[in-house]
């Protein structure tokens, strides 16, 4: 049995000590007793602490109360209650709302009592009150608590931490919005209070209503609508792009990074602030990580983007904002004011667009002699974040640890290149980033390490996934590494012609004829050079028999121009390691590819090649073996020679990298080959089912951007793989991969003839 409270105090307060420990005890009787008297041990101890406070009185009485609707609310009550101001008003208001709101909901009263302090630092005594009027007010207006209970939580835990900026006014709208969501699913109502707003930062309130509107139009299972209300999907990004207005910064960000170079004389990296969804502090605005300047997607106006940009830049480059002490700072106005004081002694014009830009009127003298308490912020600051700052500095000097210890003398502006992109990218965790920039720097060929040679032999794209469960894509869930194959000397290509040199050379005379001809025939014509008499007979035999006689028997000659570039993709995954009649599958595709480069090295076709490997979504690595506009020399030779079976098979990702590299090209006929052994597979790439779904969307892709993809596989397997990749697709199956040096040249003429 536990001991009742023992104190010192008056009877009358002694009484309703035991009588509220009493309570306490029948709450908790249906609980093992073990869990119950740790409970009551500590509830005990909480009594003693308050009886003889002031407004002891009323918090015992308000605790009777709530332990007779849930035991679990009584220990967070006790202790949020130290953390609140001695004002009895307050402490009476604070506990009716704990009390309603755990009628309709325990756990969300437990997260209202816990979250309170934070709340209250955050919004004072006046919305700290509002902000839990507000989940209470969203609940009563359900039909039933169970929808909402969730996102009314994350409401709470968002809003009382101030995460997003919002005003609470600006919460209840969202609030509204998430009722409608909850409706068809509480997990999507949750997902949009948690993070999809952050979508709605561009928009206005009926646009944003309309978002949600077309979320729940378009889309008809669970994953599809949490998807879509979380903010992940690119149909919820393509939704709010058509109904906001203003500029886009993907359409703009490079004019941006000139004119802030041609301001500051080095070179400024530009990301959208996406990646930043979820850092305290963020509001949606313009910001920084020491390294990067982040901007939102869209802005109202390119004045203001500009000045948005400029003012980050000027953050950078004359704040050195990095070396300040940032958990200290209380007055981020100075920051601000000082960046523009700089911006203005370097662009003094710019003082035009910011007073037509600032919503409260500026001085000709701003920004001296400001009054900054006119207004919290202008609207092209943005946001200082010091966690965010602080962690990016603890994380560059981790890595560049790191470095030191396991690879030596690396310069650290290269460390610092590489990471900085890594991290815009929003990947920030310390481990995973160490993990990306080792296999990088294992994999990278350079003799001098500097950035301009780092940008030559390793560059990385982020590439969108599609996820056939959620039907959807998954945004920048990818990382293709393109680099250069070593080129190390070896007798690959030489030991190859020496011993197919009579192979070679009919391969090189059949192509030559594919070159165009001086003129190419086009017959059944109404005018032309000649008369085409197979379709002369055939005019008089529809004469004989009634028909009209036709007009269209020359021959028309004209000029014939070939037109055609192609991109071979050869598949590296540990599996072409195997052997077939003692050489491995590799070798037979790196002569196939040998001939099949012989043979178009004298027709002229411009044509690329690499070789493709991954481990993992953020290890999808192609190795450039000829680039297009590279000739067929020594180095390309020595790289074909070095390409070895790595790792696993990815596909869609180095599809659609593929597919950028043939956009960049002018051609009239685009053709993507694709040499692989087996299915597509990788690390985390989800079953047969999902890898099949992604690659066939990517294959969809590629069609679609008039780019025509052709699969040649070894797999006997293969034919059921490609039926469901895309029955569209033209592939073929090997009855052998022996039989690929011989095959592929045959193919290629079919494919372009």
């Amino acid at each position: 049995m536990n001991q009742r409270p023992d104190t010192n105090t008056t009877p009358g307060r002694s009484d309703l000590a035991h009588h509220t420990f009493q309570h306490f005890e029948n709450a908790v009787s249906h609980l093992r007793s073990q869990k119950s008297a740790i409970f009551l041990e500590q509830a005990r101890k909480q009594i003693e602490d308050v009886i003889d406070t002031p407004l002891g009185e009323d918090i015992l009485k308000g605790a009777s109360e709530l332990c007779l609707l849930n035991w679990a609310l009584i220990l967070p009550y006790f202790q949020t209650f130290k953390k609140l101001p001695r004002e009895r008003d307050l402490i009476i208001a604070w506990t009716d709302l704990v009390r309603k709101l755990a009628r309709l909901d325990i756990d969300v009263a437990v997260t209202f009592v816990e979250q309170t302090p934070v709340a209250l630092e955050q919004r004072g005594t006046k919305g700290l009150l509002h902000w839990g009027q507000l989940a209470l007010e969203t609940l009563e207006h359900v039909d039933t608590p169970v929808e909402m209970w969730k996102a009314v939580k994350a409401y709470l835990e968002e809003a009382g931490a101030c995460q997003c900026g919002y005003s609470l006014s600006r919460w209840q709208f969202f609030l509204g919005q998430a009722v409608r969501i909850a409706e068809v699913s509480a997990g999507a109502a949750e997902a949009f209070i948690q993070l999809g707003n952050r979508m709605c930062l561009l928009l206005t309130d009926e646009e944003t209503a309309r978002w949600v509107g077309d979320g729940l139009d378009t889309n008809r299972t669970e994953p599809e609508w949490v998807n879509f209300f979380g903010g992940t999907s690119l149909k919820a990004l393509e939704s709010r792009d058509g109904l906001a207005t203003g500029v886009v910064l993907k359409d703009r960000s490079q004019t941006l990074a000139l004119i802030c170079e041609a301001a500051v004389g080095h070179p400024v990296k530009i990301q959208s602030n996406t990646a930043l969804v979820g850092h305290k502090g963020f509001t949606g605005g313009a910001a920084t990580d020491g390294h990067t300047i982040f901007l939102p997607d869209r802005v109202p106006t390119f004045k203001l983007m500009k000045l948005m940009v400029l003012h980050q830049t000027m953050l950078l480059h004359h704040m050195n904002i990095l070396q300040e002490p940032i958990e200290t700072l209380n007055d981020p106005a100075s920051i601000h004011l000082d960046a523009d004081r700089h911006l203005l002694e370097r662009l003094p014009g710019l003082i035009t667009p910011m007073v037509q830009v600032s919503e409260v009127g500026l001085p000709e003298t701003y920004p001296h002699q400001f009054d900054r308490k006119m207004t919290p912020s202008l609207p092209w600051w943005g946001d200082i974040l010091p966690e965010l700052i602080s962690q990016t500095t603890a994380t560059f000097a981790e890595i560049k640890e790191k470095t030191s210890e396991s690879y030596g003398d690396v310069p650290p502006e290269l460390v610092e290149a590489l990471v900085a992109t890594m991290m815009a990218e929003g990947e920030r965790d310390s481990d995973a980033l160490w993990q990306m920039f080792r296999e990088m720097l294992d994999n990278m060929v350079f003799d001098s390490p500097d950035m301009e040679e780092l940008q030559e032999n390793v560059k990385t794209f982020f590439y969108k996934e599609w996820d056939r469960t959620l039907s959807d894509y998954k945004l920048d869930w990818c990382l293709v590494r393109q680099r250069s194959a070593a080129d190390d000397p070896n007798d690959f290509v030489d030991s190859l012609r020496e011993r197919l040199h009579g192979i070679i050379a009919l391969l090189r005379r059949q192509f030559m004829k594919l070159k165009p001809e001086r003129f190419k025939k086009y017959r059944a014509q109404p005018s032309g050079d000649a008369l085409d008499i197979d379709a002369l007979v055939q005019a008089m035999v529809d004469k004989r028999t009634g028909s009209f006689l036709s007009e269209n028997v020359y021959i028309r000659r004209d000029k014939r121009i070939r037109d055609v570039a192609v991109l071979f993709l050869l598949d590296l995954s540990g599996s072409t390691e195997e052997e077939i009649d003692g050489r491995r599958v590799v070798d037979i595709q790196k002569e196939a590819m040998a001939l099949m480069a012989e043979a178009l090295d004298s027709l002229g076709d411009p044509y690329a090649i690499y070789g493709f490997s991954s481990e993992g979504r953020f290890r999808v690595d192609l190795f450039g073996v000829k680039d297009f506009g590279e000739t067929y020399n020594k180095t390309v030779q020595y790289r074909l020679g070095n390409l070895e079976p790595l790792g696993l098979t990815r596909m869609g990702a180095v599809i659609r990298h593929a597919v950028y590299k043939l956009e960049e090209i002018s051609a009239s006929i685009k053709l993507l080959v694709i040499l692989t052994d087996g299915r597509p597979y990788d690390l985390e790439y989800g079953n047969l089912e999902y890898a099949i779904a992604d690659t066939g969307k990517a294959i969809r892709e590629a069609r679609r951007a008039k780019i025509h993809p052709f699969i040649i596989t070894s797999d006997q397997k293969g034919a059921e793989y490609l039926r469901k990749i895309s029955s569209e697709t033209q592939s073929i199956v090997l009855p052998g991969v022996e039989s690929l040096p011989a095959m592929l040249p045959a193919l290629y003429k079919r494919l372009t003839l």
